[in-house]
């Protein structure tokens, strides 16, 4: 496992576009809000390229990534928006340089195939959650999740309170990971997809039918990934304004009969997802999940090593 280093008060924010290209208007209000902060901002290049739905060339989108984690004058790199094309950098990234270079990383949604990878190939702990455009160049930015996002960052740790009560108790702890569903499921049976056993997993995703969800799902049942984990949490999944089909079960019915929770700890009811009021959460760290009336989702261990 391998912590990043705290960002600095007044230190310097890369900010890159692995995916696809953010609005300029957009990203420009997250660069000014970042500043308005005290830290000295760096904009990528990719973050004004365009190449169809990605940012750039794949080979540029790459190292521009991996030259920000190697510039010592960086001191964090966040993502501008996901997308679309963060998988197409697995294989092209030099995991070496990153392993050695440790920095915080923050990335949602598409950067998820990013954040796993780094997980799998050198153990970095990163931040899944807000992103520059996507959630600071909103206006107005969301008070919930700026505050909880900065939280973390600055005493690396963070509780959640989750909408889900149940009859029976459980405590249970071991690392956490986290991502988008979809493009985890699209990771799975790679070199770049992480070990599950022994983790609490948390999902989202958005624009996902219902039935796809359950595809997914039953993906890393059939895979065998569930049998291993500690514990499964669905965040927020926002389905597309019309289904597929004209007779569609609800979220709650599809987890259980997929996950069957007498043999599979689940906890439902937090906002972690394509939601204005997102949390954002440290991929590696050891949390707790306590299920029962009250159910709350604890750092037990920090995103920093000190």
């Amino acid at each position: 496992m391998i912590h990043p280093k705290r960002l600095p008060n007044n230190g310097t924010i890369a900010i890159t576009s692995p995916a696809t290209t953010p609005d300029p208007i957009i990203l420009n209000r997250g660069v000014e809000y970042l500043e308005s902060l005290g830290y000295r901002v760096i904009v990528g290049n990719t973050c004004n390229l365009k190449e169809e739905y990605l940012a750039g060339p794949d080979a540029i989108r790459a190292k521009e990534l991996v030259d920000f984690f190697a510039d010592s004058n960086v001191d964090a790199i966040f993502c501008s928006r996901g997308g679309y094309g963060g998988m197409h950098l697995l294989p092209l990234i030099d995991y070496s340089i990153i392993k050695n270079n440790p920095k915080l990383f923050c990335g949602f949604s598409d950067i998820t195939a990013l954040e796993w990878a780094m997980y799998a190939k050198c153990g970095l702990i990163t931040v899944s959650g807000a992103m520059v455009a996507t959630d600071f160049g909103q206006e107005p930015i969301n008070p919930e999740m700026e505050s909880q996002f900065w939280e973390l960052i600055e005493s690396g740790k963070t509780e959640i309170k989750l909408n889900h009560s149940q009859e029976s108790s459980h405590l249970i702890e071991g690392p956490l990971i986290a991502g988008t569903l979809a493009v985890a499921a699209k990771q799975m049976g790679s070199p770049y997809f992480p070990v599950l056993k022994n983790h609490i997993v948390l999902f989202e995703d958005v624009d996902e039918p219902k039935h796809k969800v359950e595809g997914y799902l039953r993906q890393f049942l059939l895979a065998g990934h569930f049998d291993q984990v500690k514990a499964l949490i669905l965040g927020s999944f926002s389905p597309p304004s019309n289904e597929s089909y004209d007779d569609v079960p609800t979220l709650d019915k599809i987890y259980n009969r997929v996950l069957n929770p007498d043999s599979i700890p689940y906890a439902t009811g937090l906002n972690y997802g394509h939601v204005k009021n997102k949390i954002s959460l440290p991929i590696g760290t050891p949390f707790s999940l306590s299920l029962g009336s009250v159910t709350y989702l604890r750092s037990t261990g920090s995103l920093y090593s000190n």
